[in-house]
């Protein structure tokens, strides 16, 4: 029977810096976003979500925030994906376009 890790464990399991947890959700999915450090990389500072998206930073500056926004969109975002005539206004970058659901 294979143990199912929570993604700060499987992070640290993996050698990676564990430096922040954020838990939010898109569209009624739960999600975690993990901040990590690795020094091996050329852009050591970065976090990757439970969905698949994740960024990469030279410096520790906006991680945080970054991160936060990434889980905690503002609600006029949520909003705007729902009625079509808003979606116009919302033009999501391609590193925080979600995968399609099938």
């Amino acid at each position: 029977m294979a143990t199912v890790l929570d993604p700060a464990t499987a992070a640290r399991r993996a050698g990676r810096w564990v430096t922040g947890t954020f838990h939010g959700d898109h569209d009624d999915t739960k999600v975690v976003a993990i901040s990590t450090r690795d020094d091996s990389a050329p852009l050591p500072y970065g976090w990757e979500c439970t969905c698949g998206i994740g960024q990469r930073f030279p410096t520790e500056d906006g991680v945080w925030r970054s991160a936060w926004r990434h889980v905690h969109p503002p609600r006029w975002r949520a909003r705007a994906r729902r009625v079509p005539l808003l979606r116009r206004l919302v033009q999501p970058t391609a590193r925080l376009q979600h995968p399609q659901r099938a």
